[in-house]
């Protein structure tokens, strides 16, 4: 790709962010800069992080995959990215508001620190399935939109499943602004959307057998609970197994001890690195 062409693709990547800007915008009914900049509310600021963190990270794949042949690269650009900034603001949306127990802007005009962190995994989650999409070849475009759904469904299946092992209610911690629940809770979306990321990627190969891939992938989530009864609980932290009621959920819920909660996240989400990366 000649020097002029790069330009023209890098242009568009450009318009992308200008985009979601525009959305985001639209969604709060606000200009960023009165968001960030007036209002001084760090819960908004969290959560726009996590939501350019999944329009960068969209983009970044996408120029990772390019065919090198102008016209079909920018539209292919501009239309998986037009596409992935509106599935990452509706299909999160929809996540938020299932995690949070509420609409998403009204925690984070509220200043909730913990909502926003959740928001920003969230972003971050929906950007690594809708990222593992772009990863293969062939099936067309409702394909992509088939497995990432199945994909976001996954997540938040799976993501709540796990969140079952807590003896406390996480959205009402996080509604409490208790951020240590904040954190483990977006740990394990991100590692979960690792894991789905590593699902849904690859060439398709028909319904059956890429569904089936999808599926089997899947089971590299059951890692994380050792990860959290075993290796976080009993050899970091030094407590007695339990399969529920464990020291991690004192330590979260009663004592709101965010180094705790920010050591869980951390060892989900390198463990969903680790495995995702060797199996």
């Amino acid at each position: 790709m000649s020097l002029l062409e790069e330009v023209f693709v890098i242009l568009a990547a450009v318009l992308l962010l200008w985009l979601a800007r525009w959305v985001q915008e639209w969604l709060y009914g606000q200009p960023l800069r009165i968001l960030l900049t007036e209002s001084d509310n760090p819960a908004m600021g969290i959560a726009l992080a996590g939501y350019m963190f999944g329009v960068f990270w969209t983009i970044t794949v996408l120029l990772g995959h390019l065919s090198y042949e102008l016209i079909p690269d920018i539209l292919g650009v501009l239309l998986y990215g037009a596409v992935g900034i509106i599935l990452l603001t509706l299909v999160a949306l929809g996540t938020c508001r299932v995690c949070l127990g509420t609409a998403v802007q009204e925690p984070l005009v509220a200043g909730n620190v913990a909502a926003a962190i959740v928001v920003a995994g969230v972003y971050i989650a929906t950007s690594l399935t809708y990222s593992g999409m772009l990863s293969g070849e062939g099936g067309g475009f409702w394909i992509l939109l088939l497995f990432f759904l199945l994909g976001q469904v996954a997540l938040m299946g799976i993501t709540y499943g796990f969140r079952w092992l807590t003896s406390y209610d996480d959205v009402q911690e996080i509604a409490a602004g208790n951020v240590a629940a904040a954190l483990a809770f977006a740990g394990v979306l991100i590692a979960v959307g690792l894991i789905v990321r590593r699902a849904v990627s690859g060439d398709y190969t028909g319904l059956w057998p890429s569904l089936s891939g999808f599926l089997l992938a899947l089971f590299l989530v059951l890692v994380l609970y050792p990860v959290r009864q075993i290796l976080l609980q009993w050899i970091v932290l030094g407590g007695p197994m339990h399969w529920r009621a464990t020291l991690l959920d004192h330590e979260i819920a009663q004592d709101k001890n965010v180094a705790v909660g920010l050591l869980e996240a951390t060892a989900y989400i390198t463990a969903a690195l680790f495995i995702t990366n060797i199996v």
